[in-house]
């Protein structure tokens, strides 16, 4: 008997396909779904939709796919009926080719559209109001829409209209404002945009924006509390501790992305990087000041920051998981800056919540927290994979996977324990039950339907 997560998407694929293919093949009884595996692991069958499911069925049992251009199908003597996977298999592909083309020129069209009016209405501002057809500066005038979708521009080929926003971020992008950000936000839209912008284009002036508002954002990180991990100054030295396999091993990942930069490129030279120097340090958290180490007892990164003072503030009384850890967008920069302490911080973060949530051992832990790392008090503080949780679990897996085997250890620990668990966290539903007994609870009480 099948058990877990896996076991029940399988299940789920059964009782699909199932239906599907017992009554589509009329001549030669129904076609078993688990011919499918044979081609497609049951992990890759869950992730498939309803409708290519059915599209499935119907090449399985000799029919087209609704729609398709891609699969021809003639009818055999003696009708339809099932086919052995070998014979099928072919069109079962060509069906997802087409359908992966036709997603993309869709997506291709979408983007032209709405890039198109922000161009045209609103370009440089934080967004565009869809009613008015207005721009606006919610978010302080930082061009929001424009950084963010830099890379979005590159990867679907718009490089005539990314060359103009990149024109644009160059020449008027400006973070000296006395303008509180949140940290998290800016870090994934603004600084994210940058670093991947610069990746795939390049262009020097977007990585200079983007160390800029690094340093900006750098008071944000707290002073290093003493940790079973402690940070020592010998990992901070060129070609010694951890730091160095760190940076060795993400030279390996960036420049596999770095593949296509030419040669004439101003940063073409510059990849094989030294460890940045401490006095570098744009916080100036990383220093022998024990003064400070005293005074400040917050553990944990803010949510908001001043870009021209360097003020912190906590606005909400509390913190979130999923605002305190930013690994990607902090770590590439430190790659591409020779910057460690950008790395550094966020290290240390994953410390800091280790230390106060056992999540090595737990693999988990609530959304809300205090400064110092512990668990907040308001009622509405949980164990959640949706809001205020969710992009902690996802940047574990994407530190991971960016740094690979080189890997801060306790990364990779985390994640593990945190898939160890997850399943303990699901809940099986029968939904046609609890559809029937919510029913009769409303009937009961005079109702005659659920909505």
């Amino acid at each position: 008997m099948r058990t877990g997560v896996a076991g029940r998407c399988w299940a789920s694929v059964l009782l699909i396909l199932g239906p599907l293919t017992g009554t589509g093949c009329e001549t030669r009884g129904p076609q078993s779904p688990h011919v499918l595996t044979k081609l497609w692991d049951k992990q890759t069958l869950a992730s498939f939709s309803i409708s290519q499911l059915e599209a499935f069925a119907s090449i399985a049992c000799g029919r087209c796919p609704m729609l398709s251009r891609a699969v021809r199908c003639t009818r055999a003597r003696g009708g339809l009926g099932p086919r052995p996977p070998e014979v099928w298999k072919h069109q079962a592909y060509a069906y997802l080719r087409e359908e992966a083309a036709l997603a993309q020129r869709q997506a291709r069209s979408m983007m032209r559209h709405v890039w198109s009016n922000y161009e045209q209405r609103a370009f440089g501002k934080d967004e565009l109001k869809p009613v008015s057809g207005r721009g606006t500066n919610s978010w302080g005038g930082l061009g929001q829409t424009l950084v963010d979708s830099l890379d979005t521009l590159w990867l679907m080929g718009f490089h005539e209209e990314f060359d103009r926003a990149a024109d644009w971020a160059e020449s008027h992008l400006d973070f000296n404002k006395n303008l509180n950000v949140n940290y998290f936000e800016t870090s994934i839209r603004h600084l994210g945009g940058l670093v991947s912008a610069f990746v795939l284009s390049s262009r020097p002036g977007l990585l200079g924006k983007a160390n800029d508002l690094a340093m900006r954002l750098a008071p944000i990180f707290p002073s290093p509390q003493s940790t079973k991990q402690q940070l020592s100054m010998s990992d901070l030295n060129p070609g010694t501790g951890r730091l160095q396999d760190w940076l060795d091993g993400a030279k390996r990942f960036l420049h596999q992305v770095l593949t296509n930069l030419t040669d004439t490129s101003d940063f073409s030279g510059e990849y094989d990087l030294d460890l940045g120097d401490l006095v570098e340090d744009p916080s100036g958290h990383f220093t022998n000041d024990d003064k400070r180490a005293k005074k400040d007892h917050t553990a944990l990164p803010l949510s908001d920051v001043n870009l021209q003072t360097g003020k912190t503030n906590d606005l909400a009384g509390y913190l979130s998981l999923a605002e305190t850890y930013v690994p990607l967008e902090w770590k590439a920069l430190a790659l591409l800056t020779s910057n460690c302490s950008y790395a550094l911080h966020q290290d240390q973060v994953l410390h800091v919540l280790n230390e106060s949530a056992g999540l090595e051992t737990r693999g988990y832990a609530a959304i809300l927290l205090k400064k110092n790392g512990y668990v907040h008090g308001m009622q509405d503080s949980r164990i959640s994979l949706g809001s205020r949780g969710d992009s902690f679990y996802e940047y574990l897996l994407k530190d991971a996977i960016f740094l690979g085997a080189h890997a801060n250890p306790l990364t990779l620990s985390v994640w593990g324990a945190f898939r160890a668990k997850l399943r303990n966290l699901l809940v099986e539903v029968d939904l046609p039950r609890q559809a029937r007994k919510l029913n009769r609870k409303g009937m009961s009480k005079g109702s005659s339907r659920i909505e």
